[in-house]
Protein backbone atom coordinates (compact mmCIF):
# COMPACT_ATOMS: atom_id res chain seq x y z
CA UNK A 1 0.00 0.00 0.00
CA UNK A 2 2.87 2.61 -1.06
CA UNK A 3 1.83 6.14 -1.64
CA UNK A 4 2.84 7.90 -4.53
CA UNK A 5 3.35 11.55 -5.59
CA UNK A 6 2.19 13.69 -8.87
CA UNK A 7 4.97 14.97 -10.54
CA UNK A 8 3.63 16.13 -14.11
CA UNK A 9 -0.12 15.95 -14.90
CA UNK A 10 -1.16 14.58 -18.48
CA UNK A 11 -4.70 15.37 -18.32
CA UNK A 12 -4.33 18.65 -18.03
CA UNK A 13 -8.38 19.17 -17.59
CA UNK A 14 -8.86 17.22 -15.12
CA UNK A 15 -9.81 18.34 -11.57
CA UNK A 16 -9.58 14.77 -9.69
CA UNK A 17 -5.92 15.35 -9.31
CA UNK A 18 -2.94 18.52 -9.33
CA UNK A 19 0.99 18.43 -9.08
CA UNK A 20 2.05 17.98 -5.20
CA UNK A 21 -0.62 15.70 -4.40
CA UNK A 22 0.03 12.62 -2.74
CA UNK A 23 -1.93 9.24 -3.03
CA UNK A 24 -2.28 5.70 -1.13
CA UNK A 25 -2.24 3.35 -4.36
CA UNK A 26 -5.06 1.46 -4.67
CA UNK A 27 -3.87 -1.22 -7.66
CA UNK A 28 -0.97 -1.47 -9.81
CA UNK A 29 -1.70 -2.12 -13.61
CA UNK A 30 1.01 -2.30 -16.64
CA UNK A 31 1.18 1.57 -17.60
CA UNK A 32 1.20 3.06 -13.89
CA UNK A 33 -1.62 3.10 -11.01
CA UNK A 34 -4.92 3.61 -9.72
CA UNK A 35 -5.88 6.01 -7.09
CA UNK A 36 -8.67 7.27 -5.54
CA UNK A 37 -9.14 11.06 -5.90
CA UNK A 38 -9.99 13.19 -2.82
CA UNK A 39 -13.61 13.09 -3.80
CA UNK A 40 -13.50 9.64 -3.97
CA UNK A 41 -13.40 9.56 -8.27
CA UNK A 42 -11.12 6.65 -9.17
CA UNK A 43 -8.19 7.93 -11.37
CA UNK A 44 -5.55 5.87 -13.57
CA UNK A 45 -2.31 7.35 -13.62
CA UNK A 46 0.39 6.55 -16.22
CA UNK A 47 4.33 6.19 -14.87
CA UNK A 48 5.47 9.68 -15.91
CA UNK A 49 2.88 11.37 -14.06
CA UNK A 50 3.93 10.39 -10.08
CA UNK A 51 6.73 9.07 -8.23
CA UNK A 52 6.82 7.03 -4.90
CA UNK A 53 7.01 8.68 -1.79
CA UNK A 54 9.03 6.98 0.57
CA UNK A 55 8.33 7.90 4.36
CA UNK A 56 10.72 8.91 6.87
CA UNK A 57 11.45 6.57 9.92
CA UNK A 58 10.34 8.40 12.85
CA UNK A 59 12.77 7.48 15.96
CA UNK A 60 11.29 8.95 19.03
CA UNK A 61 13.74 10.36 21.57
CA UNK A 62 12.78 11.28 24.96
CA UNK A 63 13.65 13.78 27.56
CA UNK A 64 16.53 12.35 28.94
CA UNK A 65 17.86 11.01 26.07
CA UNK A 66 18.20 14.22 24.40
CA UNK A 67 19.67 15.66 27.59
CA UNK A 68 22.29 13.29 27.96
CA UNK A 69 23.15 13.82 23.90
CA UNK A 70 23.64 17.28 24.18
CA UNK A 71 25.49 16.71 27.53
CA UNK A 72 28.33 14.58 25.32
CA UNK A 73 28.55 17.02 22.73
CA UNK A 74 29.67 19.30 25.54
CA UNK A 75 31.95 17.22 26.94
CA UNK A 76 33.54 16.25 23.78
CA UNK A 77 34.24 20.07 22.92
CA UNK A 78 35.38 20.46 26.58
CA UNK A 79 38.05 17.57 26.45
CA UNK A 80 38.87 18.78 22.96
CA UNK A 81 39.69 22.41 24.11
CA UNK A 82 36.82 23.76 21.86
CA UNK A 83 35.76 25.34 24.76
CA UNK A 84 37.15 25.48 28.42
CA UNK A 85 33.69 25.56 29.98
CA UNK A 86 30.38 24.33 29.19
CA UNK A 87 26.83 24.38 30.72
CA UNK A 88 24.24 21.87 30.41
CA UNK A 89 20.43 22.67 29.70
CA UNK A 90 19.34 24.05 32.89
CA UNK A 91 16.43 21.91 34.66
CA UNK A 92 13.66 23.10 36.57
CA UNK A 93 13.99 21.25 39.67
CA UNK A 94 17.63 19.81 41.53
CA UNK A 95 15.99 16.29 41.54
CA UNK A 96 15.44 16.26 37.69
CA UNK A 97 19.22 17.41 37.62
CA UNK A 98 20.08 14.77 39.75
CA UNK A 99 19.01 11.89 38.21
CA UNK A 100 21.87 12.48 35.52
CA UNK A 101 24.44 12.40 37.46
CA UNK A 102 25.35 8.42 37.47
CA UNK A 103 25.46 8.88 33.53
CA UNK A 104 27.34 12.31 33.19
CA UNK A 105 29.78 10.76 35.62
CA UNK A 106 30.49 8.05 33.17
CA UNK A 107 30.69 10.74 29.99
CA UNK A 108 33.20 12.92 32.02
CA UNK A 109 35.09 9.60 33.43
CA UNK A 110 35.14 8.51 29.22
CA UNK A 111 36.34 12.06 28.52
CA UNK A 112 38.84 12.48 31.17
CA UNK A 113 37.03 15.67 32.44
CA UNK A 114 35.39 17.27 34.97
CA UNK A 115 31.91 18.58 36.19
CA UNK A 116 29.98 20.01 38.78
CA UNK A 117 26.81 20.54 40.10
CA UNK A 118 25.39 24.25 40.03
CA UNK A 119 22.67 25.07 42.60
CA UNK A 120 22.98 28.79 41.87
CA UNK A 121 23.08 29.54 38.28
CA UNK A 122 25.43 32.46 37.57
CA UNK A 123 22.55 35.15 36.42
CA UNK A 124 24.56 38.21 33.66
CA UNK A 125 23.64 39.99 31.37
CA UNK A 126 25.00 37.24 29.17
CA UNK A 127 21.77 35.72 29.39
CA UNK A 128 18.16 36.55 30.06
CA UNK A 129 18.39 36.54 33.78
CA UNK A 130 14.57 35.42 34.66
CA UNK A 131 14.60 32.20 32.32
CA UNK A 132 17.93 31.04 34.57
CA UNK A 133 17.12 32.34 37.75
CA UNK A 134 15.86 29.12 40.14
CA UNK A 135 17.21 26.28 37.77
CA UNK A 136 19.92 23.46 38.21
CA UNK A 137 22.47 22.33 35.56
CA UNK A 138 25.78 21.21 35.36
CA UNK A 139 29.17 22.48 34.64
CA UNK A 140 32.17 20.47 32.67
CA UNK A 141 35.30 21.60 32.43
CA UNK A 142 39.19 20.47 32.22
CA UNK A 143 41.05 21.97 34.94
CA UNK A 144 40.77 23.51 38.49
CA UNK A 145 41.92 27.03 36.88
CA UNK A 146 38.73 27.42 34.98
CA UNK A 147 36.56 26.60 38.39
CA UNK A 148 38.55 28.81 39.84
CA UNK A 149 37.86 31.42 37.44
CA UNK A 150 34.23 30.97 37.09
CA UNK A 151 33.80 31.28 41.21
CA UNK A 152 36.06 34.14 41.13
CA UNK A 153 33.62 35.76 38.62
CA UNK A 154 30.71 34.74 40.38
CA UNK A 155 32.24 36.35 43.76
CA UNK A 156 33.20 39.70 41.86
CA UNK A 157 29.40 40.11 41.02
CA UNK A 158 27.75 39.06 44.71
CA UNK A 159 30.56 41.91 45.96
CA UNK A 160 29.46 44.56 43.86
CA UNK A 161 25.62 43.98 44.73
CA UNK A 162 26.20 43.89 48.10
CA UNK A 163 28.22 47.65 47.83
CA UNK A 164 25.83 48.81 45.02
CA UNK A 165 28.01 48.92 42.88
CA UNK A 166 26.47 46.14 40.26
CA UNK A 167 26.43 49.33 37.42
CA UNK A 168 24.88 48.06 33.78
CA UNK A 169 28.53 48.81 32.47
CA UNK A 170 29.65 46.20 35.72
CA UNK A 171 27.39 43.63 34.31
CA UNK A 172 27.85 43.43 31.15
CA UNK A 173 31.48 43.23 31.88
CA UNK A 174 31.40 40.49 33.94
CA UNK A 175 29.38 39.31 31.40
CA UNK A 176 32.06 39.47 28.65
CA UNK A 177 34.71 37.65 30.89
CA UNK A 178 32.04 34.97 31.30
CA UNK A 179 31.00 34.55 27.59
CA UNK A 180 35.10 34.20 27.36
CA UNK A 181 35.43 31.54 29.64
CA UNK A 182 32.32 29.98 28.08
CA UNK A 183 34.89 30.73 24.63
CA UNK A 184 32.02 32.03 22.53
CA UNK A 185 33.46 34.57 20.00
CA UNK A 186 33.41 38.53 21.07
CA UNK A 187 30.52 38.87 18.57
CA UNK A 188 28.51 35.50 19.93
CA UNK A 189 28.84 37.72 22.91
CA UNK A 190 27.76 40.66 21.94
CA UNK A 191 24.59 39.46 20.17
CA UNK A 192 23.52 37.40 23.45
CA UNK A 193 23.74 40.54 25.66
CA UNK A 194 22.14 42.80 23.63
CA UNK A 195 19.67 39.51 22.61
CA UNK A 196 19.09 39.22 26.53
CA UNK A 197 18.90 43.35 26.80
CA UNK A 198 16.00 42.96 24.58
CA UNK A 199 14.21 40.43 25.66
CA UNK A 200 14.09 42.32 29.39
CA UNK A 201 12.27 45.24 27.97
CA UNK A 202 16.20 47.01 28.68
CA UNK A 203 16.48 48.93 25.13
Amino acid sequence: MKKIRIICKKDAESMDYEVGDVFKVDSVWYGGVNVTSKTGVPVSLEKEEYEECVEETVHPIDAYSYGLGAMDCFCEMVAAGVKELAMSHPCDTKEERDLWIPDVKKLCQRYGIRFGAEDEPFLTALFPKEQSRGKYLFLFYRTQETMDRYLALKDEKRRLEENGALTRREDERIAVEFGRLLSYPQEGIDRLIRAAAASEGDR
